[in-house]
């Protein structure tokens, strides 16, 4: 998943970059080959808002944040919800970025590599699954985060992802409608939709 961060031998070069949402300021690391390292990327901003204005569930939950980053998606969704991030990310540098990150920002995040998110079956009761997947990893690893969010959702979980129309939405669309039975996209901004299925069993 190097969309997110690059498993590089280059040094380190950290810097923090500030994302502002209603009327807060929040603050990243970043570091060298980190996924839209300058900026919280269009995508996420789209997403997060989606998610934010759209998610119904109740609060003091979990939810799970795939491809997790340096966190700015899990971080400032699960701190508008009041809910807790599990975050899932497979380069153990991004992953202690995110740690810092979540502490940075006060948010309580369970922070994970893929071989612990796959071992920890407290993660299968999930209220909220999102997703700003990894595209250049190729479409058969964005299905298995469809069919792994479809697996890791409660009864009336709600999966949301974000997918330009060129990266094969209308595909993507119906992959979420056969693992959930529904799909819908709930909003296009500048050729950028959030896909959504409902865990309706």
């Amino acid at each position: 998943m190097a969309h997110y961060f690059t498993n590089d031998d280059t040094e380190h070069d950290f810097k923090e970059i500030e994302f502002q949402r209603a009327g807060k300021t929040y603050h990243f690391i970043t570091d060298r080959g980190v996924f839209s390292r300058e900026r919280i990327d269009f995508g996420s901003k789209v997403l997060i808002d989606a998610v934010i204005a759209d998610f119904h569930g109740a609060g003091n939950s979990l939810f799970i944040d795939m491809g997790a980053g340096y966190g700015p998606i899990g971080i400032v969704v699960g701190d508008a919800l009041g809910m807790q991030p599990i975050m899932v990310e497979v380069n153990e540098d991004a992953i202690e970025i995110c740690r810092q990150n979540a502490e940075k920002n006060d948010v309580d995040a369970n922070v994970l590599n893929r071989s612990e998110y796959d071992a920890d079956k407290s993660t299968s009761n999930a209220d909220l699954y999102i997703t700003n997947p990894p595209f250049r990893a190729g479409k058969p690893v964005i299905l298995s985060i469809i069919e792994d969010a479809a697996d890791r959702l409660s009864a009336g979980g709600v999966f949301y992802m974000v997918v330009q129309k060129k990266q094969g939405m209308p595909s993507y669309k119906k992959a979420i409608e056969a693992s959930f039975g529904n799909a819908e996209s709930i909003t296009n901004e500048k050729g950028y939709h959030v896909l959504k299925g409902v865990k309706n069993y």
